[in-house]
C-alpha cells in the first residue's frame, strides 16, 4: 500500500485564522487522504525521511514575510526536491505574479474557502492546474464555514465581517474583497460560540474578526444598531462571560463611534480598551489618504470612548507619501494631547506600499531622526507600543527582494525565449 501525500501548513501567527477558515470548509474524507503536519519553521523541524512520497505545502502570508518564505522556500527544495507549493492569502491575490516568482508551483488569487477542496482533489489525481488560479474576489458566504479548525488547536476570533467599501490609499482590504461588505448572520455566530464553549469549557473570552466592528450589519456607511444589539444579546445567551466588542482584530473607525453605539456596547462588552484607527491628526493628510473623516471626528470619538469608561487604543501611520516635517510634528503634537487628556496609547505604523493599494507605488517618506526619537521616548514612557521600527526595515527588505526576483523573472524570460529558438 501506497503510504499517504504529505499535506504541509505553514502556520504562524498571522496564518491561523485564514488556516482555519480554509480547513473548515474540508471534509473528514479529503484531509484523511493526507498525513498533515504543522509547520512552524526549519529551527525546531525534525527533518523526517519522505522518500518518494509526494509532497504538497501550503502557505498563506503578507508581503512582509516574503523574504522568508523566499529562504524558506529554497531550503525546502534542498531537502525535499519533489516538494510541490500552493499560496494563498493577502500577497497571493494583491500581486499574484510576485508569487509565482518565490518558486511556487501553484498560487489561489482570491478567497479560498470555495476554492481549496476542489484543487485538493484535482493534486490527489495528478490533475492540478499549475500557475495563477484567480477564484474570485467577494463569492464567500461566511455562514457556510465554521471559520475554524480542530487541526490548527487555535479556536480564533470569530470572523462576523468581511470587506469594506471605505477605500483608504494604504490599505488593500477593499480591492481584495471587491469592495464589498458581508457579515456573519448571529446564528452562524452564536454556533461558533457554543461550539468553542463545547470544546472549551473554561472558555471566558469571545473575540471578533472585523474591518471595523462598529459596523457590523450595515451596509450603508452608519452604525446598524439593530444588528449590533441582536449580536450582543445573542452572544449573551449563550453563556460567553466576556464578550470583546471593538478590540484587536476587529478595531473601529471614529465615525461609527456614536453615543447610541457605545451605549449598547457598553452594556454587552467587557473589554477595558478600544482600539479606533485615526491614522495622522491632520485634516490635510486625512484627506490625502481618503479617510472620509476629519480630526474633529477623531477628537469626538475618543472623548466618547474615554466618557464610557474604555481607554482609546489608537492607531497612527507615519512616513505616509508626502508627508512633511511639520505633519509629523503636528501628528506628535496631536498624540500627545490624546495621550494628556485621555490617557489614550498609542499603536504605531511605518507606512509601507502594499500591492493593489493606491498607494502601491508610492515610496515611504522620510521619517525624520528627531521624529523616531520622540516616539521612542513615549514608548519607553508607555504611551506607545506598535511594530513601527519592524515596518522600517520590512520596506527596505522588500525593496531589495523586488530588485532580486525582477532580475531573476527577466532571466527566466530570457532564458525561455532561448529555448524556443
Amino acid at each position: 500500500m501506497l503510504a499517504k501525500p504529505v499535506l504541509i501548513l505553514r502556520i504562524h501567527n498571522y496564518n491561523k485564522v485564514s488556516f482555519g477558515a480554509i480547513l473548515g470548509c474540508l471534509d473528514e474524507s479529503l484531509l484523511s487522504s493526507f498525513d498533515i503536519i504543522a509547520f512552524e519553521g526549519f529551527k525546531d523541524f525534525d527533518l523526517p525521511s519522505w522518500q518518494g512520497r509526494r509532497i504538497l505545502a501550503l502557505y498563506s502570508f503578507m508581503q512582509s514575510h516574503m523574504p522568508q518564505v523566499y529562504k524558506e522556500i529554497l531550503e525546502f527544495k534542498e531537502n525535499y526536491p519533489q516538494a510541490e507549493f500552493l499560496a494563498g492569502g493577502a500577497q497571493a491575490t494583491a500581486a499574484p505574479e510576485t508569487i509565482e516568482t518565490l518558486g511556487f508551483d501553484y498560487v489561489c488569487s482570491g478567497e479560498g474557502e470555495n476554492f481549496i477542496g476542489a484543487f485538493l482533489l484535482k493534486w490527489l489525481e495528478g490533475k492540478a492546474d499549475r500557475g495563477i488560479h484567480r477564484t474570485g474576489k467577494a463569492q464567500v458566504d461566511l455562514n457556510a464555514s465554521p471559520g475554524f479548525s480542530r487541526i490548527i488547536d487555535y479556536l480564533p476570533p470569530i470572523e462576523i465581517s468581511r470587506g469594506c467599501s471605505f477605500g483608504c490609499m494604504f490599505c488593500g482590504v477593499p480591492a481584495l474583497f471587491a469592495g464589498k461588505v458581508r457579515h456573519r448572520s448571529v446564528d452562524s455566530i452564536c454556533s461558533i460560540a457554543e461550539e468553542y464553549l463545547r470544546i472549551n469549557p473554561s472558555r471566558r473570552v469571545i473575540k471578533f474578526l472585523a474591518p471595523n466592528a462598529f459596523a457590523y450589519g450595515s451596509h450603508d456607511g452608519k452604525p446598524n444598531l439593530q444588528a449590533i444589539k441582536e449580536l450582543l444579546e445573542g452572544l449573551t445567551d449563550t453563556g460567553i462571560k466576556s464578550i470583546q466588542m471593538g478590540s484587536f482584530p476587529a478595531e473601529v473607525r471614529p465615525d461609527f463611534v456614536t453615543r447610541e453605539v457605545m451605549e449598547l456596547v457598553s452594556k454587552y462588552a467587557k473589554n477595558k480598551t478600544i482600539v479606533m484607527g485615526l491614522q495622522t491628526g491632520s485634516d490635510a493628510m486625512l484627506k490625502k489618504m481618503n479617510r472620509r473623516h476629519t480630526v474633529e471626528d477623531s477628537l469626538r470619538a475618543v472623548a466618547l470612548i474615554r466618557e464610557f469608561g474604555y481607554t482609546p487604543h489608537l492607531d497612527f501611520i507615519v512616513g505616509n507619501p508626502g508627508e512633511t516635517y511639520k505633519d509629523q510634528l503636528e501628528m506628535l503634537e496631536f498624540i500627545w494631547f490624546l495621550i494628556k487628556t485621555y490617557g489614550a496609547k498609542i499603536h504605531m505604523h511605518a507606512f509601507t506600499p502594499l500591492p493593489h493599494t493606491a498607494w502601491a507605488k508610492e515610496e515611504q517618506s522620510e521619517i525624520f531622526d528627531d521624529i523616531k526619537a520622540e516616539m521612542k521616548r513615549m514608548q519607553s514612557e508607555g504611551h506607545l507600543d506598535g511594530w513601527w521600527e519592524n515596518h522600517i526595515g520590512y520596506y527596505r527588505e522588500g525593496k531589495n527582494l523586488a530588485k532580486s526576483l525582477s532580475k531573476k523573472a527577466k532571466k527566466r524570460l530570457s532564458d525561455d525565449k532561448n529555448n524556443d529558438i
